[in-house]
């Protein structure tokens, strides 16, 4: 058995802890969460374009009456690659979660132990974090697994490194279109192995679990103990 780590938690403003409850949440109700995500990213376009073209209605030449159609058409076109974003994401995040997902109850402090411990492919020794960090196991293999990288570059990655070869064999290509190809690429190509390496973490802790502790019992999710029931709020 692994020796006991000190696992401090955190206070109750910590940013880490409130991403960790986030996280709870998002995976709890991936359409409501993901919902929420597109309609802030949609009103923040709308206050970012009412910075941008307001002043130069007060300040210029141009009238509001031209410029407040060109700022609706962009809103909606904003509004709806928001909504195509957000769908995608709650096909993404379901196709992760479909094995193990983070438990409705789940303890912000044990949730980024057991989180941190998996990554490394080590057992805390702390038999709590340790089952919740087997329970999330499945879950790291999926978001981490080849397939899911390949879709991730089908569907993102190559269909900007065409577009932008098709421009740059048309001579129309812009240098900074060339750059952006290039940080795909050098982006994929660091974080590839790097999702292989924690694949295989995954599964050594998995491996870990059951010979310290016994076969695991995916039936049931982690509970919590009395130590626990503090940080167990709704975000």
């Amino acid at each position: 058995m692994t020796e006991k780590t000190h696992n401090p938690r955190m206070g109750r403003f910590n940013p880490i802890r409130h991403f960790m409850l986030l996280q709870r949440y998002g995976q709890n109700h991936p359409w409501k969460y993901m919902l929420r995500v597109a309609l802030i990213v949609t009103v923040y376009g709308a206050a970012l374009l009412a910075l941008c073209l307001v002043p130069i209605a007060v300040f210029g030449d141009t009238p509001l009456s031209q410029i407040w159609p060109w700022m609706l058409g962009v809103l909606a076109g904003m509004a709806v690659c928001a909504a195509l974003g957000a769908g995608i994401g709650v096909l993404m995040m379901r196709w992760t979660i479909k094995e193990a997902k983070v438990p409705h109850d789940a303890d912000p402090n044990t949730l980024r132990a057991a989180q941190r411990h998996l990554r490394r492919g080590e057992l805390s020794g702390d038999p709590r974090v340790d089952r919740l960090a087997r329970h999330l196991a499945p879950q790291a293999e999926r978001a981490n697994s080849n397939r899911f990288f390949a879709f991730a570059a089908l569907a993102a990655g190559v269909p900007y490194l065409v577009f932008t070869g098709i421009q740059f064999s048309n001579g129309t290509g812009q240098i900074f279109q060339l750059f952006l190809a290039l940080f795909i690429v050098v982006v994929f190509a660091v974080a590839w192995p790097w999702a292989r390496k924690h694949k295989r973490n995954a599964q050594r802790l998995m491996k870990a679990y059951d010979a310290g502790y016994g076969p695991f019992d995916g039936e049931s999710e982690p509970g919590l103990d009395d130590r626990d029931r503090g940080g167990a709020g709704a975000p």
